[in-house]
């Protein structure tokens, strides 16, 4: 592994140049390794501020304490092959006529680049909210919460005054949809042996999980919903609905209607935008800042930049509306952009993006969870096992993927 890539490539004509190695980028870094078998002198540069891949699906296990952030760390020197070559540093801006990469060790010069530098959390312009709430975007924001959990429950175990206990050993979650629906689940359930270590009442604490549409889990079928919201309201998770956050204060969440939501965490996971670094690019943006793409993928007016993930802005032909920021959609995506930087070295036609929906499936606590696959809807035990093979098929079509390789070792 390579800490950075030498400003002197700066001018190189063979390079793609991937930036960011989320679920997108990773992939697109993978898939190419062996469809560029036939180009050696293509070179293939990976770009992350981090030298690991994380697994942003299972951030809320994490944060709810039931699985170490290291576990969700995959590091890149364990799934790239040789010939990818990595640069470990920060992005800060783009040189689109100069076609360079600018980052912290110099720029790094692309034949073709593929954005895929995921997003960042969207707090919608709340007062108050990215200061008062922790976010859960990162293995160390998990962390951070998990820590802020333990020490309010230590300090609600501290207190005299019954109010102030019921405050701080009370968890407040912002925003109903998948990871606010399985962050309020996994705290729910540990919370109370959490209680009990510190001396507190197993009773005492308290999970609030504050949307401000309508019903959780936004755009699943009803009976999913449903399932969803049973399993909540039996491990005792408040759901506030049509709860529109209008400021958060040292007090709590004040809503639009007056109502103060009280409590001794905050997090905040009610949805995303494209990363900051993108805002003065000169790239098209969309809803939340995200780039718009052509159906290969490539950046409007930008044929030799491709999109991909959290921060492309790709609408379905079938529905006419932009996809959400879905891990399976970000994987479907690399694969589709590896397939088209392999055509266009090739001479082939490029290929259409199509999103195929596997299904949706939402751990909801540390043993149940709800499901919705091909037209059928489950909930309970075998949907939270369907969720942990996800995660493990996952991790494995990593490994395999480097293998694709023949000198990956």
């Amino acid at each position: 592994m390579e800490d950075a890539v030498p400003a002197s490539n700066s001018g190189s004509s063979g390079q793609i140049v991937i930036a960011g190695a989320g679920y997108a980028g990773l992939h697109v870094a993978l898939r190419l390794t062996a469809k560029l078998r036939n180009h050696p002198k293509m070179e293939v540069t990976l770009v992350d501020r981090h030298d690991y891949h994380q697994a942003i699906t299972e951030l809320p296990r994490v944060a709810g304490g039931t699985r170490a952030a290291d576990a969700v760390r995959i590091p890149l020197q364990d799934v790239l092959a040789t010939r990818v070559r990595f640069a470990q540093t920060e992005i800060t801006g783009f040189d689109l006529a100069g076609r360079r990469l600018l980052t912290a060790v110099g720029p790094i010069g692309w034949r073709r680049l593929v954005l895929a530098l995921g997003s960042r959390p969207n707090d919608f312009a709340i007062p108050g909210l990215a200061d008062r709430a922790l976010s859960l975007y990162s293995a160390s924001d998990a962390e951070r919460v998990w820590a802020a959990v333990n020490k309010a429950v230590a300090a609600a175990a501290a207190a005299t005054d019954p109010e102030r206990q019921r405050r701080l050993a009370t968890v407040v979650v912002g925003g109903g949809g998948a990871t606010g629906v399985e962050l309020a689940g996994e705290l729910a359930e540990i919370l109370p042996a959490v209680a009990s270590r510190h001396g507190l009442a197993p009773g005492r604490p308290a999970v609030q999980l504050v949307e401000a549409g309508p019903t959780i889990l936004a755009g699943s079928s009803s009976q999913l919903i449903g399932k969803a919201t049973k399993i909540l309201a039996d491990l005792g998770v408040q759901v506030r609905t049509n709860a529109a956050i209008a400021a958060a204060t040292e007090e709590g969440f004040r809503l639009t209607d007056g109502q103060l939501v009280q409590g001794g965490v905050f997090v905040w996971a009610g949805g995303l935008k494209a990363p900051e670094l993108l805002a003065d690019s000169g790239l098209p943006a969309g809803h939340n800042g995200r780039v718009k793409v052509d159906q290969y993928l490539r950046v409007l007016d930008h044929p030799e930049i491709y999109a991909a993930g959290d921060l492309a802005s790709v609408t379905d032909p079938d529905t006419g509306h932009v996809l959400p920021a879905l891990a399976q959609a970000a994987l479907e995506e690399g694969e589709t952009v590896a397939r088209n930087l392999d055509a266009e070295l090739n001479g082939r036609p490029l290929e259409a993006f199509t999103f195929h929906d596997k299904g949706f499936v939402v751990s909801v606590g540390t043993r149940h969870g709800v499901a919705d696959i091909a037209g059928i809807t489950t909930g309970g035990h075998l949907a939270h096992l369907l969720k942990d093979a996800i995660e493990w098929e996952y991790r494995q079509s990593v490994k395999h993927l480097r293998g694709w390789d023949p000198v990956a070792r």
